[in-house]
């Protein structure tokens, strides 16, 4: 009987197109390493024949600002408008636990300090519960519902709202 022989990690032999990939993928790499440094040298050497930055003068005003007062008053009002609302908002409505109630939609006007909310509720009750609960936070003021509608293009026929929330200093 002949003695079997098992061989379970069969190694492959290198063959002529391994080593040939091999050897044209070291001559790609090697060419652009080669070009990445001769980009680089051409770089600097047109950094260094640029003419220095010119510093502007920091008295320059914006045309139609007369003074630096009005100019950083401008630039606080643009600052806090894009800052909105702030994060104690955010993190009001999200501490909201109603959970027949889905946010849709937040839309703060800082200049009038008014969040507008889109929501759906399961129903009536749990909208006119998630007013109450926003009416008795600390950091709305004024919570009025706008308007609200029943989907009834949806089986679960959920209730749609809208409401404002004024929000304080």
């Amino acid at each position: 009987m002949r003695a079997l022989s098992l061989d379970f990690e069969r190694k492959p032999a290198g063959g002529a197109l391994g080593w040939a990939l091999f050897v044209a993928g070291s001559l790609v790499m090697g060419v652009a390493v080669g070009a990445q440094v001769l980009v680089h040298q051409e770089l600097q050497r047109y950094a260094a024949q640029a003419p220095p930055a010119q510093k502007r003068d920091a008295s320059v005003l914006p045309r139609g600002v007369t003074s630096e007062a009005e100019a950083m008053a401008g630039a606080r009002m643009v600052v806090s408008h894009l800052a909105g609302p702030g994060e104690r908002l955010f993190v009001t409505l999200e501490a909201i636990d109603e959970p027949d109630v889905a946010l849709l939609a937040l839309t703060p006007d800082t200049t009038k300090r008014i969040m507008r909310i889109q929501a759906e509720a399961r129903g009536p009750d749990a909208m006119l519960s998630y007013l109450r609960v926003l009416k008795r936070s600390r950091v709305f003021t004024q919570v009025v519902l706008v308007e609200h509608e029943v989907q009834d293009s949806d089986p679960d026929r959920p209730l749609r709202f809208s409401l404002s929330a004024a929000w304080g200093p």
